[in-house]
Formats: C-alpha cells, sequence, structure tokens
C-alpha cells in the first residue's frame, strides 16, 4: 500500500552510500491512507544524504517486518520544492520543459502567472487559454503535477542540456531528484555504470556541459573506467598499457597531456590491477571475481565428498538394457570421470552424448538428490525434456530477488547453501564469471558439479571466458567427447554441423539449388548465388511453416548474425513477419518503439525478446528471455503503460513502460543473442552481408539451435568462406592463473 506524505526528519540511523534509515515525522498526508505513528516513524531506501529537519515529500510502501516492525520502503524521496512567485524565470523554464513553445507562449499571452493556475488546478481559468479544452487541459494539469516534483532538476542543472527523457530515466533510476543533482553536479561520469541507456558519449556531453575540462584527471579517469569495463564485460579482464594509451588519444584527443593521464591513473588508485612486470592492467573489480571463482571451485573440489556409489557398474548396465543402447568407450570414461570427482567438465560438439553422460551418473547416483540449472530457460527447459528432471534457471535456482542487499538479491549464498548432492549447470559457455561465482558460493561441500559445454559455438559475451579457462586449466578434471552416438549420426543437423565446425565443406564451389539431407531429413539448403535472394527465401519458407495447421510460433525461429545491416537483418525480417503474422487490427493495441534509433512496433499478439537484465520488477526478467505480448493496458496506479508479456518459463510479467528498453520484436533473432536457446524449426540466414563474422563458429551454433529441422538459407559463397574461417579467443582473463595460485599457495617463510 503506497503514501505519499510530506514528513520532517527527527532523527537518521543509518546511512552510508545514498541509502538509510530515518526517523520521520508526518507534516501532511497528501496521497493514500497512513498507517503508524505520524510523530516517528521509519522510512527507508535509496535517499539523498538526509538532513535534520529537512522537509521531504516521500512516496513508500507500508511493510509490517517481522524483523523490525511497521516502516516504510521508500520509493521516492525530494526536497519539497516550491517556486517562489517571484521567480518568474524559474517557473517559466520549468514550464518550457514540460509543454511545447507554442503552448508556453499561449499561456503567458493569457496569463502572467500560468504556474499557480496550473498549480490551483484551475480548470475554468485553463480553457480561457488560446487552443485549450476541457481534456487539453486536463491532460496540462496531470503532466504538470507529474513532474513538479522533478521541478529541482529543470532549475538546478538548466546548463547540463538534459532532455526530458533523460530526467525520467535518472528519475526511474534514482528515484530522487536531489540524488540526481548530486550525481550530475560531482561526477556525471558516473552515469555510465549506474544507468541503463546512457553510455560513454552522453555522459561525457553532459560533463562538458558542465565545464569539465576536455583534458581534466577527472574526464582521462573516467574515460579509463569505462574503456577497461567495457574490456572486461566482453570477456577480456586485462589488456596492455599500450593498448589502453591508445584508446584514450583515440577518443579523448591526442592533445591530452602525458601528465595529466599519470594523474588520472594514480587518482584511480585500487580500482586498477596491475600484474608485477606492468605490462597488463585491467579493473580490479574482474581480477576478484575470477580469484573468487578459483577459490570456490577449489573448495568444492578438494571439499570431503558425501556421495559414494560402488555398484554404478551394475547399474550402468541395467540402464542400458531399458534405454536399448549401449554407452560408447567415452561416455563410461565420463561418467567414471564424475563419480570420482567433486567437479567435472564434460564438453564435445552436437550429438556427443553430453546429456546421456549426465543420465547414466544420475542413474548411478539416483538415491542422491540432483539439480539441473542453465542461464536461459530454454536451455534449462531441454534439460528436463531429455532428463525427465525440472530444469531451473540459474536465477531461479539460486531463489532470486528474494535475499538481502548483502547477497547481492540472491536467497541461496555462501550462508545459506542450496539442498542438493549434485548440480548439473548446462550450456556453461554461455554463463559469465559473476553469475558463475553467485552458484558456486551456494553450492555446499561434498556435493558434485558438472558443468556441460559444446566448444564448437561462439563464444559468449560477458566478463570471463569461464568454460574455456577451466577445460584448459590441469586443476579441473575434463572430459572431451569426440564420437558421434549413433542416433545422433541420422541427423544432418549433426552432422553437417560437426562437418563445418572441422572445416569440411559440406557444398561444392558455385553449387546452387535446394537439397535436404540426413536419415531424419532434418537439414533443408536453400543455395544461392546472389545475396539479395536471402531476405525472400527467408520468408517464403516462414510464410510455408505459417500455413501448417499445427504451427506454433514459439516453436519457429529465424536466426541472422546482423541486426540493422542488409536486407536480411534481424529488423528488416521482424518487421515484415510481423506484418504477415500478427497484422494490425482495430482490437490490438499498439506502441511505437526505437532501437538504435530506428522506429518499430509492438503490438498485442507478437513475439518479443527481451535484452536487458531488469531486476527491480517484481518478476525479474533477464537477457534472452522470450515471450508475446498479451495486452498493452494504462495502470493508474502506476501511472504508467503496461506491457503483460507471457515469457517462456516465467509466465505473465506486467512490465511497466520505464522498463521497455530492452523489448524488441523476437521472430528475428541474431545468431550471437540465440546462442543457449534452441527452437523446433530454425530458419537460418547467411550472406556475405555478415562478411566480417563469418566463421565456422558462426554457422555450426546457426544450425545446431535447431531441435527437428533446420532451413540454411545461404549465398553459396558466404556458407564456403564462413566454413574456412576460424576464430581465435582473443580474450585475456585471470582464472586459469587463479586456479594454479589457490591450488598450490605459495610457501611464506
Amino acid at each position: 500500500m503506497s503514501v505519499k506524505v510530506k514528513a520532517e526528519i527527527e532523527g537518521i540511523r543509518f546511512y552510508k552510500d545514498q541509502w538509510g534509515i530515518i526517523v520521520c515525522s508526518i507534516d501532511k498526508v497528501l496521497k493514500g491512507e497512513f498507517i503508524g505513528d505520524k510523530n516517528g516513524m521509519v522510512f527507508k531506501g535509496n535517499m539523498p544524504e538526509p538532513v535534520l529537519g529537512a522537509t521531504y515529500i516521500i512516496i513508500a510502501d507500508y511493510v509490517d517486518d517481522p524483523k523490525w516492525g511497521r516502516q516504510y520502503n521508500i520509493k521516492s524521496i525530494y526536497s519539497d520544492v516550491s517556486f517562489d512567485k517571484n521567480d518568474k524565470n524559474g517557473r517559466r523554464k520549468f514550464l518550457s520543459n514540460l509543454f511545447t513553445p507554442y503552448q508556453v507562449e499561449a499561456m503567458y499571452e493569457a496569463y502572467d502567472d500560468p504556474f499557480s493556475i496550473l498549480d490551483s488546478e484551475d480548470m475554468e481559468k485553463l480553457v480561457q487559454i488560446k487552443g485549450c479544452g476541457i481534456k487539453t487541459a486536463d491532460n496540462w494539469i496531470r503532466k504538470f503535477k507529474k513532474n513538479i516534483n522533478i521541478a529541482k532538476i529543470f532549475v538546478e542543472l538548466e546548463d547540463y542540456n538534459l532532455t526530458n527523457n533523460m530526467i525520467k530515466r535518472l528519475m526511474n533510476r534514482y528515484n530522487s531528484p536531489d540524488i540526481v543533482i548530486e550525481k550530475v553536479k560531482t561526477n556525471p561520469y558516473i552515469l555510465v555504470n549506474e544507468v541503463d541507456g546512457i553510455g560513454w558519449k552522453k555522459a561525457d556531453e553532459i560533463a562538458l556541459a558542465g565545464n569539465i575540462k576536455s583534458d581534466s584527471p577527472m574526464r582521462i579517469g573516467a574515460y579509463i573506467v569505462y574503456y577497461l569495463n567495457r574490456c572486461g564485460e566482453e570477456g577480456c579482464s586485462w589488456i596492455t598499457p599500450d593498448q589502453l594509451l591508445g584508446a584514450i588519444l583515440d577518443n579523448l584527443g591526442e592533445e591530452i597531456p602525458d601528465e595529466n593521464i599519470t594523474i588520472a591513473i594514480k587518482e584511480l588508485g585500487n580500482k586498477l590491477w596491475w600484474n608485477e612486470a606492468k605490462d597488463k592492467i585491467g579493473l580490479s573489480k574482474y581480477y576478484k571475481i575470477e580469484y573468487e571463482v578459483a577459490n570456490e571451485l577449489i573448495r568444492i573440489r578438494d571439499a570431503e565428498s558425501n556421495i559414494s556409489c560402488s555398484d554404478w557398474g551394475e547399474r550402468i548396465k541395467h540402464l542400458e538394457k531399458v534405454q536399448g543402447w549401449e554407452f560408447t568407450a567415452e561416455q563410461i570414461y565420463g561418467i567414471e570421470t564424475v563419480l570420482n570427482n567433486n567437479i567435472t567438465v564434460i564438453h564435445g560438439l552436437a550429438g556427443s552424448g553430453k546429456t546421456s553422460v549426465v543420465s547414466g551418473v544420475l542413474e548411478a547416483l539416483n538415491h542422491y538428490s540432483s539439480v539441473m540449472c542453465a542461464l536461459s530457460g530454454r536451455a534449462a527447459s531441454r534439460m528436463s525434456e531429455v532428463t525427465g528432471k525440472e530444469g531451473f534457471t540459474i536465477h531461479r535456482l539460486l531463489g532470486y530477488p528474494k535475499g538481502e542487499t548483502e547477497y547481492q538479491g540472491f536467497e541461496f549464498n555462501q550462508d545459506n547453501k542450496l539442498p542438493y548432492n549434485i548440480y548439473i549447470l548446462d550450456e556453461i559457455s554461455m554463463v559469465d564469471a559473476k553469475l558463475f561465482y553467485f552458484l558456486l558460493r551456494a553450492i555446499p561441500n561434498g556435493a558434485k558439479l558438472i558443468c556441460l559445454g559444446d566448444s564448437g559455438q561462439l563464444e559468449s559475451i560477458g566478463c570471463g571466458n569461464i568454460a574455456y579457462d577451466m577445460i584448459h586449466s590441469s586443476e579441473i578434471p575434463t572430459v572431451e567427447l569426440t564420437k558421434i552416438h549413433r542416433q545422433a549420426a541420422k541427423s544432418a543437423i549433426i552432422t553437417d554441423s560437426i562437418a563445418i565446425r572441422n572445416g569440411i565443406q559440406i557444398i561444392k564451389k558455385d553449387w546452387t539449388g535446394v537439397e535436404t539431407r540426413g536419415e531424419l531429413q532434418d537439414l533443408e539448403l536453400h543455395c544461392y548465388s546472389d545475396k539479395s535472394n536471402t531476405f525472400y527465401n527467408i520468408m517464403e519458407i516462414f510464410s510455408k511453416l505459417m500455413a501448417q495447421k499445427d504451427f506454433n510460433i514459439m516453436d519457429s525461429q529465424i536466426i541472422v548474425p546482423i541486426k540493422t545491416k542488409g536486407d536480411a537483418c534481424t529488423y528488416n525480417i521482424n518487421n515484415t513477419v510481423q506484418e504477415l503474422y500478427n497484422p494490425s487490427a482495430k482490437n490490438k493495441k499498439e506502441v511505437t518503439r526505437f532501437s538504435n534509433d530506428k522506429p518499430f512496433i509492438i503490438r498485442e499478439g507478437d513475439k518479443i525478446i527481451n535484452t536487458s537484465n531488469n531486476y527491480r520488477l517484481s518478476t525479474p526478467i533477464y537477457n534472452g528471455n522470450i515471450g508475446i505480448v498479451k495486452s498493452i493496458w494504462y495502470s493508474e496506479e502506476a501511472d504508467s503503460r503496461i506491457m503483460t508479456i507471457d515469457f517462456i518459463g516465467i509466465g505473465n510479467v506486467d512490465v511497466p513502460e520505464d522498463y521497455w528498453l530492452g523489448i524488441e520484436l523476437g521472430y528475428a533473432i541474431t545468431v550471437h543473442k540465440y546462442q543457449g536457446s534452441q527452437s523446433k524449426n530454425v530458419i537460418f540466414g547467411l550472406d556475405f552481408t555478415a562478411y566480417s563474422l563469418l566463421t565456422r563458429e558462426l554457422v555450426y551454433t546457426g544450425i545446431t539451435r535447431a531441435q527437428k529441422k533446420c532451413y540454411l538459407i545461404c549465398q553459396t559463397g558466404a556458407l564456403r568462406f564462413a566454413t574456412a574461417q576460424q576464430s581465435v579467443s582473443n580474450k585475456q582473463t585471470h582464472l586459469q592463473d587463479c586456479l594454479y595460485e589457490v591450488a598450490h599457495p605459495k610457501l611464506i617463510f
């Protein structure tokens, strides 16, 4: 239950890093029903540094905490703002940020002080303004009342050229005009890491508008942190000093003095990590997280096992009789390795039987509890289909967001371990170092961890290179499966994708035509010489699938390499498929959105993908979640448009407009974005538009996203070129070194 009050701070119990606990007396209840003691009620949450005796407007939710008693969780807090009647410039400035120049001009032609008229909600006077009817007057009052709380921002940050949308985004993040003002004035560069949608360029514009000098050590230091952070999130935990210097000069200007760069580096202090030779540099946080991952891996590896199985051989023979086929020698070795170790990485190409090994392990240890998880909901669902056990996303398994702030919101953590004996993590190559650490710290001593991966796929995007480093470290037991399972050999999706992954051409030079391959007839090639055919062939295949009686849009996925370039990019395909599958209609609500400054429409009934992590929703949604838009509506309580989306593996989630930034059409998705997921039918388009991305890993990943049938729509030359190109990992990480250091600590005399 939300309440809006005008309150005076009577006491400050705690305050640090813009989070605090305060005791307030209530001067006035502005909205809702107040519960509790008006002379001394506790409020907690994000806030500017509180001042005893100061008056604030607070919007908060009442909670009866079983431990701390009755209190309020702050949703928004800001200084009680009032524009003095003599501050005519300030008042006009505020109105100019809310209304069009024509509307503001009309207001001041009619009245000397339209601000007061809007504030008093004098509808009778407003309708006397040129072009303002009753409906317009009502809209003006609503807009005025909604934004009066951020009036202070418009006035105090006038010189920073902040747009209305930018201010709204900042308010969504910090919930307080005072915090916004403090952040922007003190160091606008921190907005890059704290506010979705604000990159280096925008933060730099704000800073320079606020008179920060172009060669200021603050600006240089902020860029160093931004650049190293971007490198880290792309998997390079460290780079060379020469690479960093080159980036600084290229992006900030060659006239930047060396002395200022040196000052900036010194001021960053412990934020930076250097190796002993001083020829590697990165952010300390990436070293720390990989060191913690190494600590947890060695802890789990070396703990006394709680699991034993002396008759596992008999159990495996029994399983072979039931399933009607025998495990390969490699798979038996994999099962044995898992049984003899607390941690095992099992990797191999598609069809090599990784999940079969898991089935064997679970049969051998069927008297122990086990759980399976993966980064994506699709991968988790696929594991449950194969093994018959429920699969979880990592976040759901760890109970996010039920945990306390000190545990980053995870219910299960180092102080509250998970209750299972065996943990199976699929698609290990998709998991970044941070999330992997959160999972590891919740696994108890004595348990088993089995990590499954496909080393033939594209590299994941995110910090660390977990799968690669574990496989190439002598500290972690690893099993590679190289033989294709007998049943899998019937699938051309498997055999042809592996041939491509090994650099073997599957079509002859200049061959064009249509051909279906495999005993299962599950790979259909459509090859041509002119790349202009890609888009039309994709649409033709999709139309045929859509005409089938049992067609389900969630069972068919179009994937291509590129998002916005060329005819067959996801942007063009999505807009066209939308008109084919879900055309506009009077009974369907729709909204216009933008991606990379390109407009697109989302309407009720559309298939969408979420491309950002939204932890603040009551039901969090994550990057890669796919769903169907059930309805678009307006919530008076939230004062926001809402999209209700039925996400796979999650269910219906109400997503307010403030969180629509990552919602995009999902009929066509890039190969990188779809890695880790699968669909029954995949239409995979490939041509020379994606020249720089064409590798055998890309093609292998694309084809193996199909479970039942893959339609490979490709320009002949592009497919052959990609097959001949092998991507080389350029990720520079710490984990292999950290694993060795933790496992072999230096003796100190």
